[in-house]
């Protein structure tokens, strides 16, 4: 048995009968040892007679993202917070006017039939009320930055009834966008080309799927029973929503999911370390190139259908993977420990590769004496940490003052600037705002043409709070009574 537990540059190689540590280049911990896969082709399946966009090199996309979101402690909290203040107090309708200094605001007036047709869905079948649908889109958006929806249609639409009868919320993990076109491979397919979308478990390979088309306006009419919209924040070169902040705070928010479970198995196993040895950077460009280079061979050899090349006894594929590396790393380390440990190694010699930077100054593995003074790594290691918490919370655009999380990860009880940075945050919720409730609005465009057309639309309602020395005296936080 042998394994490496690594977080950022350093960690433990455990055998069965001895525990060392290591680190890649001078300095621990410089930053999360993690490299995102190469951006690649779209990539389609085949359900009957449609070809089917997958969600991610594996089509695991969303999984992927759940899992890495759910294990972080801030990220959870972070997103409820979010769609709590986007929500505010519920959808509501509104008309755009301007106030007396020429500035747009919405206008709050709810109309009593499209507010009853929203309270009566649940009544008519829908699954979620009104309320729970808006939360799951927007808790969908926050966290893929695209929603699937569902739009029912009424039976009957012709002798009065509205079209739409309610909408339903998709799971992005069962649904995918999809064409009847067959040239996939050769062509460039435009976004309004996609005109169904494929539901069912993606995971299983013998599933059944449900073809829907993907809802457009302009051809209700046409629809019998439902389509599927999908709304979505554009992103560049992306058919699909894509969490940018995600996809570029990845390797802290691995790295920070991870930290708790190194720090205690490191601390399990520091005092059986006897040695540490230091892996220069030199050395493992220099096989993540080769790596890559065998790989690009591999894929010419599996087409010629010759043998493909490995690296020792590690399989190389025809793919480059930083497992594949870390493999590799694995394999050095065994061979290093068999020769610190096995019997009868006196006198024998164990080789390997010194490498010169720039500056002619040799870069070569050094193995170096434990002398259990772990305090530099572990202090290295929280205070990354540290560092991870402020990247997340910085990318999220979310201050600590409104978001309860300090940069070092307490609770904040300052309130100085709570106000301002919640109004600044709150005048950037529109396009949100918009995006999460397109689907109430397509709704009501086709229920009630004449008040769509008056300018009435849907949208979350929030209150903006005024500051305490605006407050009469009586009504302030302060000396109200619970």
């Amino acid at each position: 048995m042998n394994e490496i537990q690594m977080y950022g540059n350093i960690g433990c190689y455990l055998s069965e009968d001895n525990i060392m540590s290591f680190q890649i280049g001078s300095n621990p911990v410089l930053e999360p040892f993690d490299r995102n896969p190469p951006l690649l082709r779209p990539s389609w399946l085949n359900v009957r007679d449609y070809k089917v966009l997958a969600r991610g090199h594996n089509n695991r996309q969303c999984e992927d993202m759940e899992r890495d979101i759910k294990r972080n402690r801030l990220l959870p909290r972070l997103i409820s917070k979010q769609c709590s203040m986007l929500y505010g107090q519920g959808i509501s309708m509104y008309k755009r006017t301007l106030d007396e200094s020429g500035k747009i605001v919405r206008h709050w007036e709810p109309v009593d039939e499209p507010m009853r047709w929203l309270e009566e869905w649940e009544m008519n079948g829908i699954e979620m009320s009104a309320s729970d649908f808006a939360m799951a889109n927007i808790k969908n958006h926050y966290t893929f930055r695209d929603f699937f929806v569902k739009y029912r249609m009424s039976r009957g639409a012709s002798i009065g009834r509205f079209p739409i009868a309610g909408i339903e919320s998709m799971e992005n993990k069962d649904c995918r966008l999809a064409t009847l076109r067959a040239d996939v491979a050769t062509s460039l397919i435009p976004y309004k080309d996609l005109r169904y979308v494929a539901v069912g478990n993606w995971n299983y390979g013998a599933a059944s799927f449900n073809v829907y088309p993907r809802f457009d306006i302009k051809e209700v009419s046409v629809y019998r029973y439902a389509a599927i919209g999908h709304h979505r924040e554009k992103s560049v070169g992306e058919y699909y929503g894509s969490n940018e902040t995600f996809e570029g705070t990845k390797p802290y928010i691995k790295a920070a999911n991870e930290n708790p479970e190194y720090i205690n198995s490191f601390l399990r196993n520091a005092l059986a370390a006897k040695v540490h040895i230091i892996i220069p950077n030199a050395w493992v460009e220099s096989k993540r190139r080769q790596i890559t280079a065998l790989c690009n061979e591999n894929k010419k050899r599996k087409s010629e259908k010759l043998e493909l090349f490995k690296m020792g006894d590690v399989e190389l594929g025809t793919e480059y993977s930083e497992s594949t590396l870390m493999k590799v790393i694995n394999t050095e380390l065994r061979k290093l420990t068999n020769y610190l440990s096995g019997k009868g190694n006196q006198g024998k010699a164990y080789a390997s590769f010194s490498f010169k930077t720039g500056n002619n100054e040799e870069e070569r593995w050094r193995i170096e004496t434990v002398d259990l003074k772990y305090k530099e790594y572990i202090s290295s290691l929280i205070e990354y940490d540290k560092r991870a918490d402020e990247v997340i919370l910085s990318s999220m655009g979310l201050d600590s003052s409104i978001s309860s999380v300090s940069k070092d990860g307490i609770i904040s009880k300052s309130g100085a600037d709570v106000y301002y940075n919640y109004i600044l945050y709150l005048l950037s919720l529109t396009p949100d705002d918009e995006k999460c409730s397109a689907p109430f609005n397509n709704a009501l465009m086709l229920n009630f043409p004449d008040l769509y057309a008056q300018g009435y639309r849907f949208g979350f309602y929030r209150e903006i709070p005024s500051r305490q020395e605006e407050v009469s005296l009586n009504n302030r936080l302060s000396t109200q009574k619970l």
